[in-house]
């Protein structure tokens, strides 16, 4: 697989522009989004270098549990093996013991496949290392970006590297010392100018203490605020339908359906979970949105979708240890 540590654009690179045909020659229509990114909560504590949550302007809250309760019902009776994110754009420890009752509800409700993200800040507060492992999680991805305090300290801004490094590498220690496999506990590193040097020795530390690894090329969230990237070119004849367009649902905390993962501020709406079901919006997602992508209309875009490379960033790298049911559902793809 071609490395993105050396940081040259996608589409010079013909290895990497196979790749990218062949997964979108894999791509197809799903009744049901494999991939549902539901935003508990938009509030972050961080202004990474490379998010667009510090520019977002909608309003920063936390979903009511009501709609929560009716998302995580009908995952659980219609598609219990989708890959649900109880959030995305924002912190989720913030919510406290909310989060874990919500994560409570939705393994009750039949979600057998419940992925969380995480800047790893909260980690050593209100014990939750013991809650993350007692919970229902498959996955939980933590979000470093650097290895030396410098490095991370600049890219992931307003976090101290004294405490998030030795806060993961107590969550490994004791997920060993539980004797558990799951969650599979994932140390994620977003290549960019500022840390590409470190992505190996990144990897090497994190592998010796458990956890997995994920190396993703830096990605440009729609292009719609200041965030770029080296490595994704906008001038192009090239391109592919967008495998988050094809795969992936978002709802916001307001409940409104979004066109992506990485459409931060919501620029493309079909319609609120409040009044419609999940099935529903996802069939308005396919008229709208995926079947354009599948189809190469390019002209017929939505304009959030004209002007985004991130596209290019598809696939990501994991390395080799795995287990049942822990890979993202798209990796059979790469």
């Amino acid at each position: 697989m071609t490395s993105f540590v050396a940081l040259k654009p996608h589409l010079q690179d013909a290895e990497r522009v196979a790749q990218l045909k062949q997964i979108e020659a894999k791509l197809r229509e799903h009744e049901f989004p494999p991939q549902l990114v539901v935003e508990n909560t938009s509030y972050c504590n961080l202004k990474c270098i490379h998010c667009s949550h510090k520019e977002m302007k909608r309003p920063n809250a936390h979903m009511d549990l009501e709609l929560w309760i009716k998302i995580v019902a009908e995952v659980g009776r219609t598609a219990p093996e989708t890959e649900l994110w109880p959030t995305f754009y924002g912190e989720a420890f913030i919510l406290g013991d909310r989060l874990w009752e919500r994560l409570s509800i939705a393994d009750a409700s039949g979600c057998r496949n419940l992925v969380l993200n995480s800047n790893g800040t909260l980690l050593l507060r209100n014990d939750n290392i013991e809650k993350v492992l007692d919970s229902p999680l498959k996955r939980f991805i933590i979000s470093l970006d650097g290895l030396s305090r410098a490095t991370f300290e600049k890219i992931r801004f307003r976090a101290k590297h004294a405490q998030v490094y030795p806060a993961v590498e107590k969550l490994l220690q004791r997920r060993a010392e539980r004797g558990q496999s799951y969650p599979v506990i994932t140390a994620q590193f977003s290549v960019m100018k500022d840390n590409a040097a470190e992505a190996e020795a990144f990897r090497t530390f994190w592998s010796e203490r458990g956890a997995e690894i994920k190396i993703r090329p830096m990605m440009e969230w729609t292009a719609t605020g200041s965030v770029r990237s080296e490595t994704i070119i906008h001038d192009t004849q090239m391109r592919i339908a967008c495998p988050w367009a094809i795969n992936t649902m978002a709802i916001h905390q307001s409940g409104d359906a979004v066109a992506c993962a990485v459409d931060y501020e919501g620029r493309f709406t079909v319609g609120n979970v409040r009044e419609s079901s999940i099935k529903e919006l996802w069939g308005r997602l396919g008229q709208s949105l995926r079947r354009v992508h599948l189809n190469h209309e390019w002209d017929k875009l939505p304009e959030l979708c004209r002007g985004c490379g991130d596209w290019q960033v598809a696939g990501a790298q994991y390395d080799d240890a795995q287990l049942p049911g822990t890979r993202p559902f798209w990796i059979e793809t790469i």
